[in-house]
């Protein structure tokens, strides 16, 4: 119950911290020329892919929104400077499954973003994907589930899911606090209510709420990017798990709305302190490339 308690005033102090230090940071730099910052087009078309390998639990992705976006003020107040309604369509595709669905992204205020989504999902039947059970104490370590492999079924159903996101950035240093509440409907065989999902890393139930957290601090500099983070899921039962470690990013550049905007190499570690199998000293390993590139509202390169 104390655990409990501490996280959760840890996330009210982070809320708290987030919408106060802008605020802070705009009072002081109010009326000074920003020459750095570069102005969105009013208008954007815009393609962001990213691409991931992953270790503990395995995986490999790729990632693609496009999206249309509009500025919604047109400001220097590093409040308001960049605000945007953008709607589009997402995919994401890796040798298991494929979803695809719309996408809401919404950011009224810069320490504020909202990303609403729906993906209809089709698992392959290969990779050992889909596993289901009946309740949550079966066993789905790596071992269990590459045992099980054969027993994996082609299956499809539907994904609903808001990402609220506090930031900030004041100087080189910035956090960012992303929450996802998640809903899954999918057809499962017979009376399973639970099904393994490796990017969640956990046994999600059906037709029911979770909740994630994923928590940045970073030093930004230029086209260097370090920090840490903090992820968390929260399923409804006994198998939250968490981990913490380090976040690397280079950018080859820093262009923005361009045809061919910040291609970026990214790998984070993270060392599970509370998971039912991880625990221990290999860490989780994720790798990938990302870019994004304007096709309407392009400035030049």
């Amino acid at each position: 119950m104390g655990f409990q308690k501490s996280r959760l005033l840890l996330c009210v102090a982070v809320i708290a911290g987030l919408f106060f230090v802008p605020a802070m940071a705009q009072e002081k730099t109010e009326g000074a020329a920003d020459t750095t910052f570069q102005a969105p087009p009013q208008n954007r078309l815009y393609l962001a892919s990213l691409t991931i390998m992953r270790y503990n639990p395995l995986g490999l992705e790729t990632q693609n929104r496009l999206m249309y976006a509009r500025r919604l003020a047109e400001s220097t107040s590093p409040l308001f400077r960049d605000t945007f309604f953008a709607m589009g369509l997402s995919t994401k595709l890796n040798p298991a499954y494929v979803k695809v669905g719309p996408l809401i992204d919404f950011q009224p205020i810069a320490v504020f973003n909202l990303r609403l989504g729906y993906e209809y999902l089709e698992y392959f039947g290969t990779m050992g994907y889909l596993q289901s059970y009946p309740d949550s104490d079966a066993n789905f370590s790596d071992d269990a589930r590459d045992d099980a492999e054969d027993d994996a079924y082609s299956t499809g159903g539907h994904h609903f899911f808001a990402e609220p996101t506090i930031q900030m950035k004041v100087g080189k240093i910035a956090a960012r606090s992303k929450f996802a509440i998640e809903y899954w409907k999918l057809d499962l065989e017979e009376d399973d209510d639970y099904f393994y999902d490796a990017t969640l890393d956990t046994l999600v139930p059906n037709e029911k709420l979770l909740w994630s957290n994923d928590s940045d601090l970073l030093y930004m500099s230029g086209q260097l990017t370090l920090g840490v983070r903090y992820s968390a899921v929260f399923p409804g039962n006994d198998l939250e798990h968490m981990r913490v470690g380090p976040l690397f990013a280079w950018s080859f550049h820093t262009r923005d709305y361009s045809s061919f905007n910040k291609p970026t190499l990214l790998m984070i570690l993270g060392w599970y302190f509370k998971h039912p199998d991880r625990v221990g000293a290999v860490p989780y390993v994720l790798v990938g490339f990302s870019f994004s590139s304007d096709l309407m509202g392009s400035q030049a390169n």
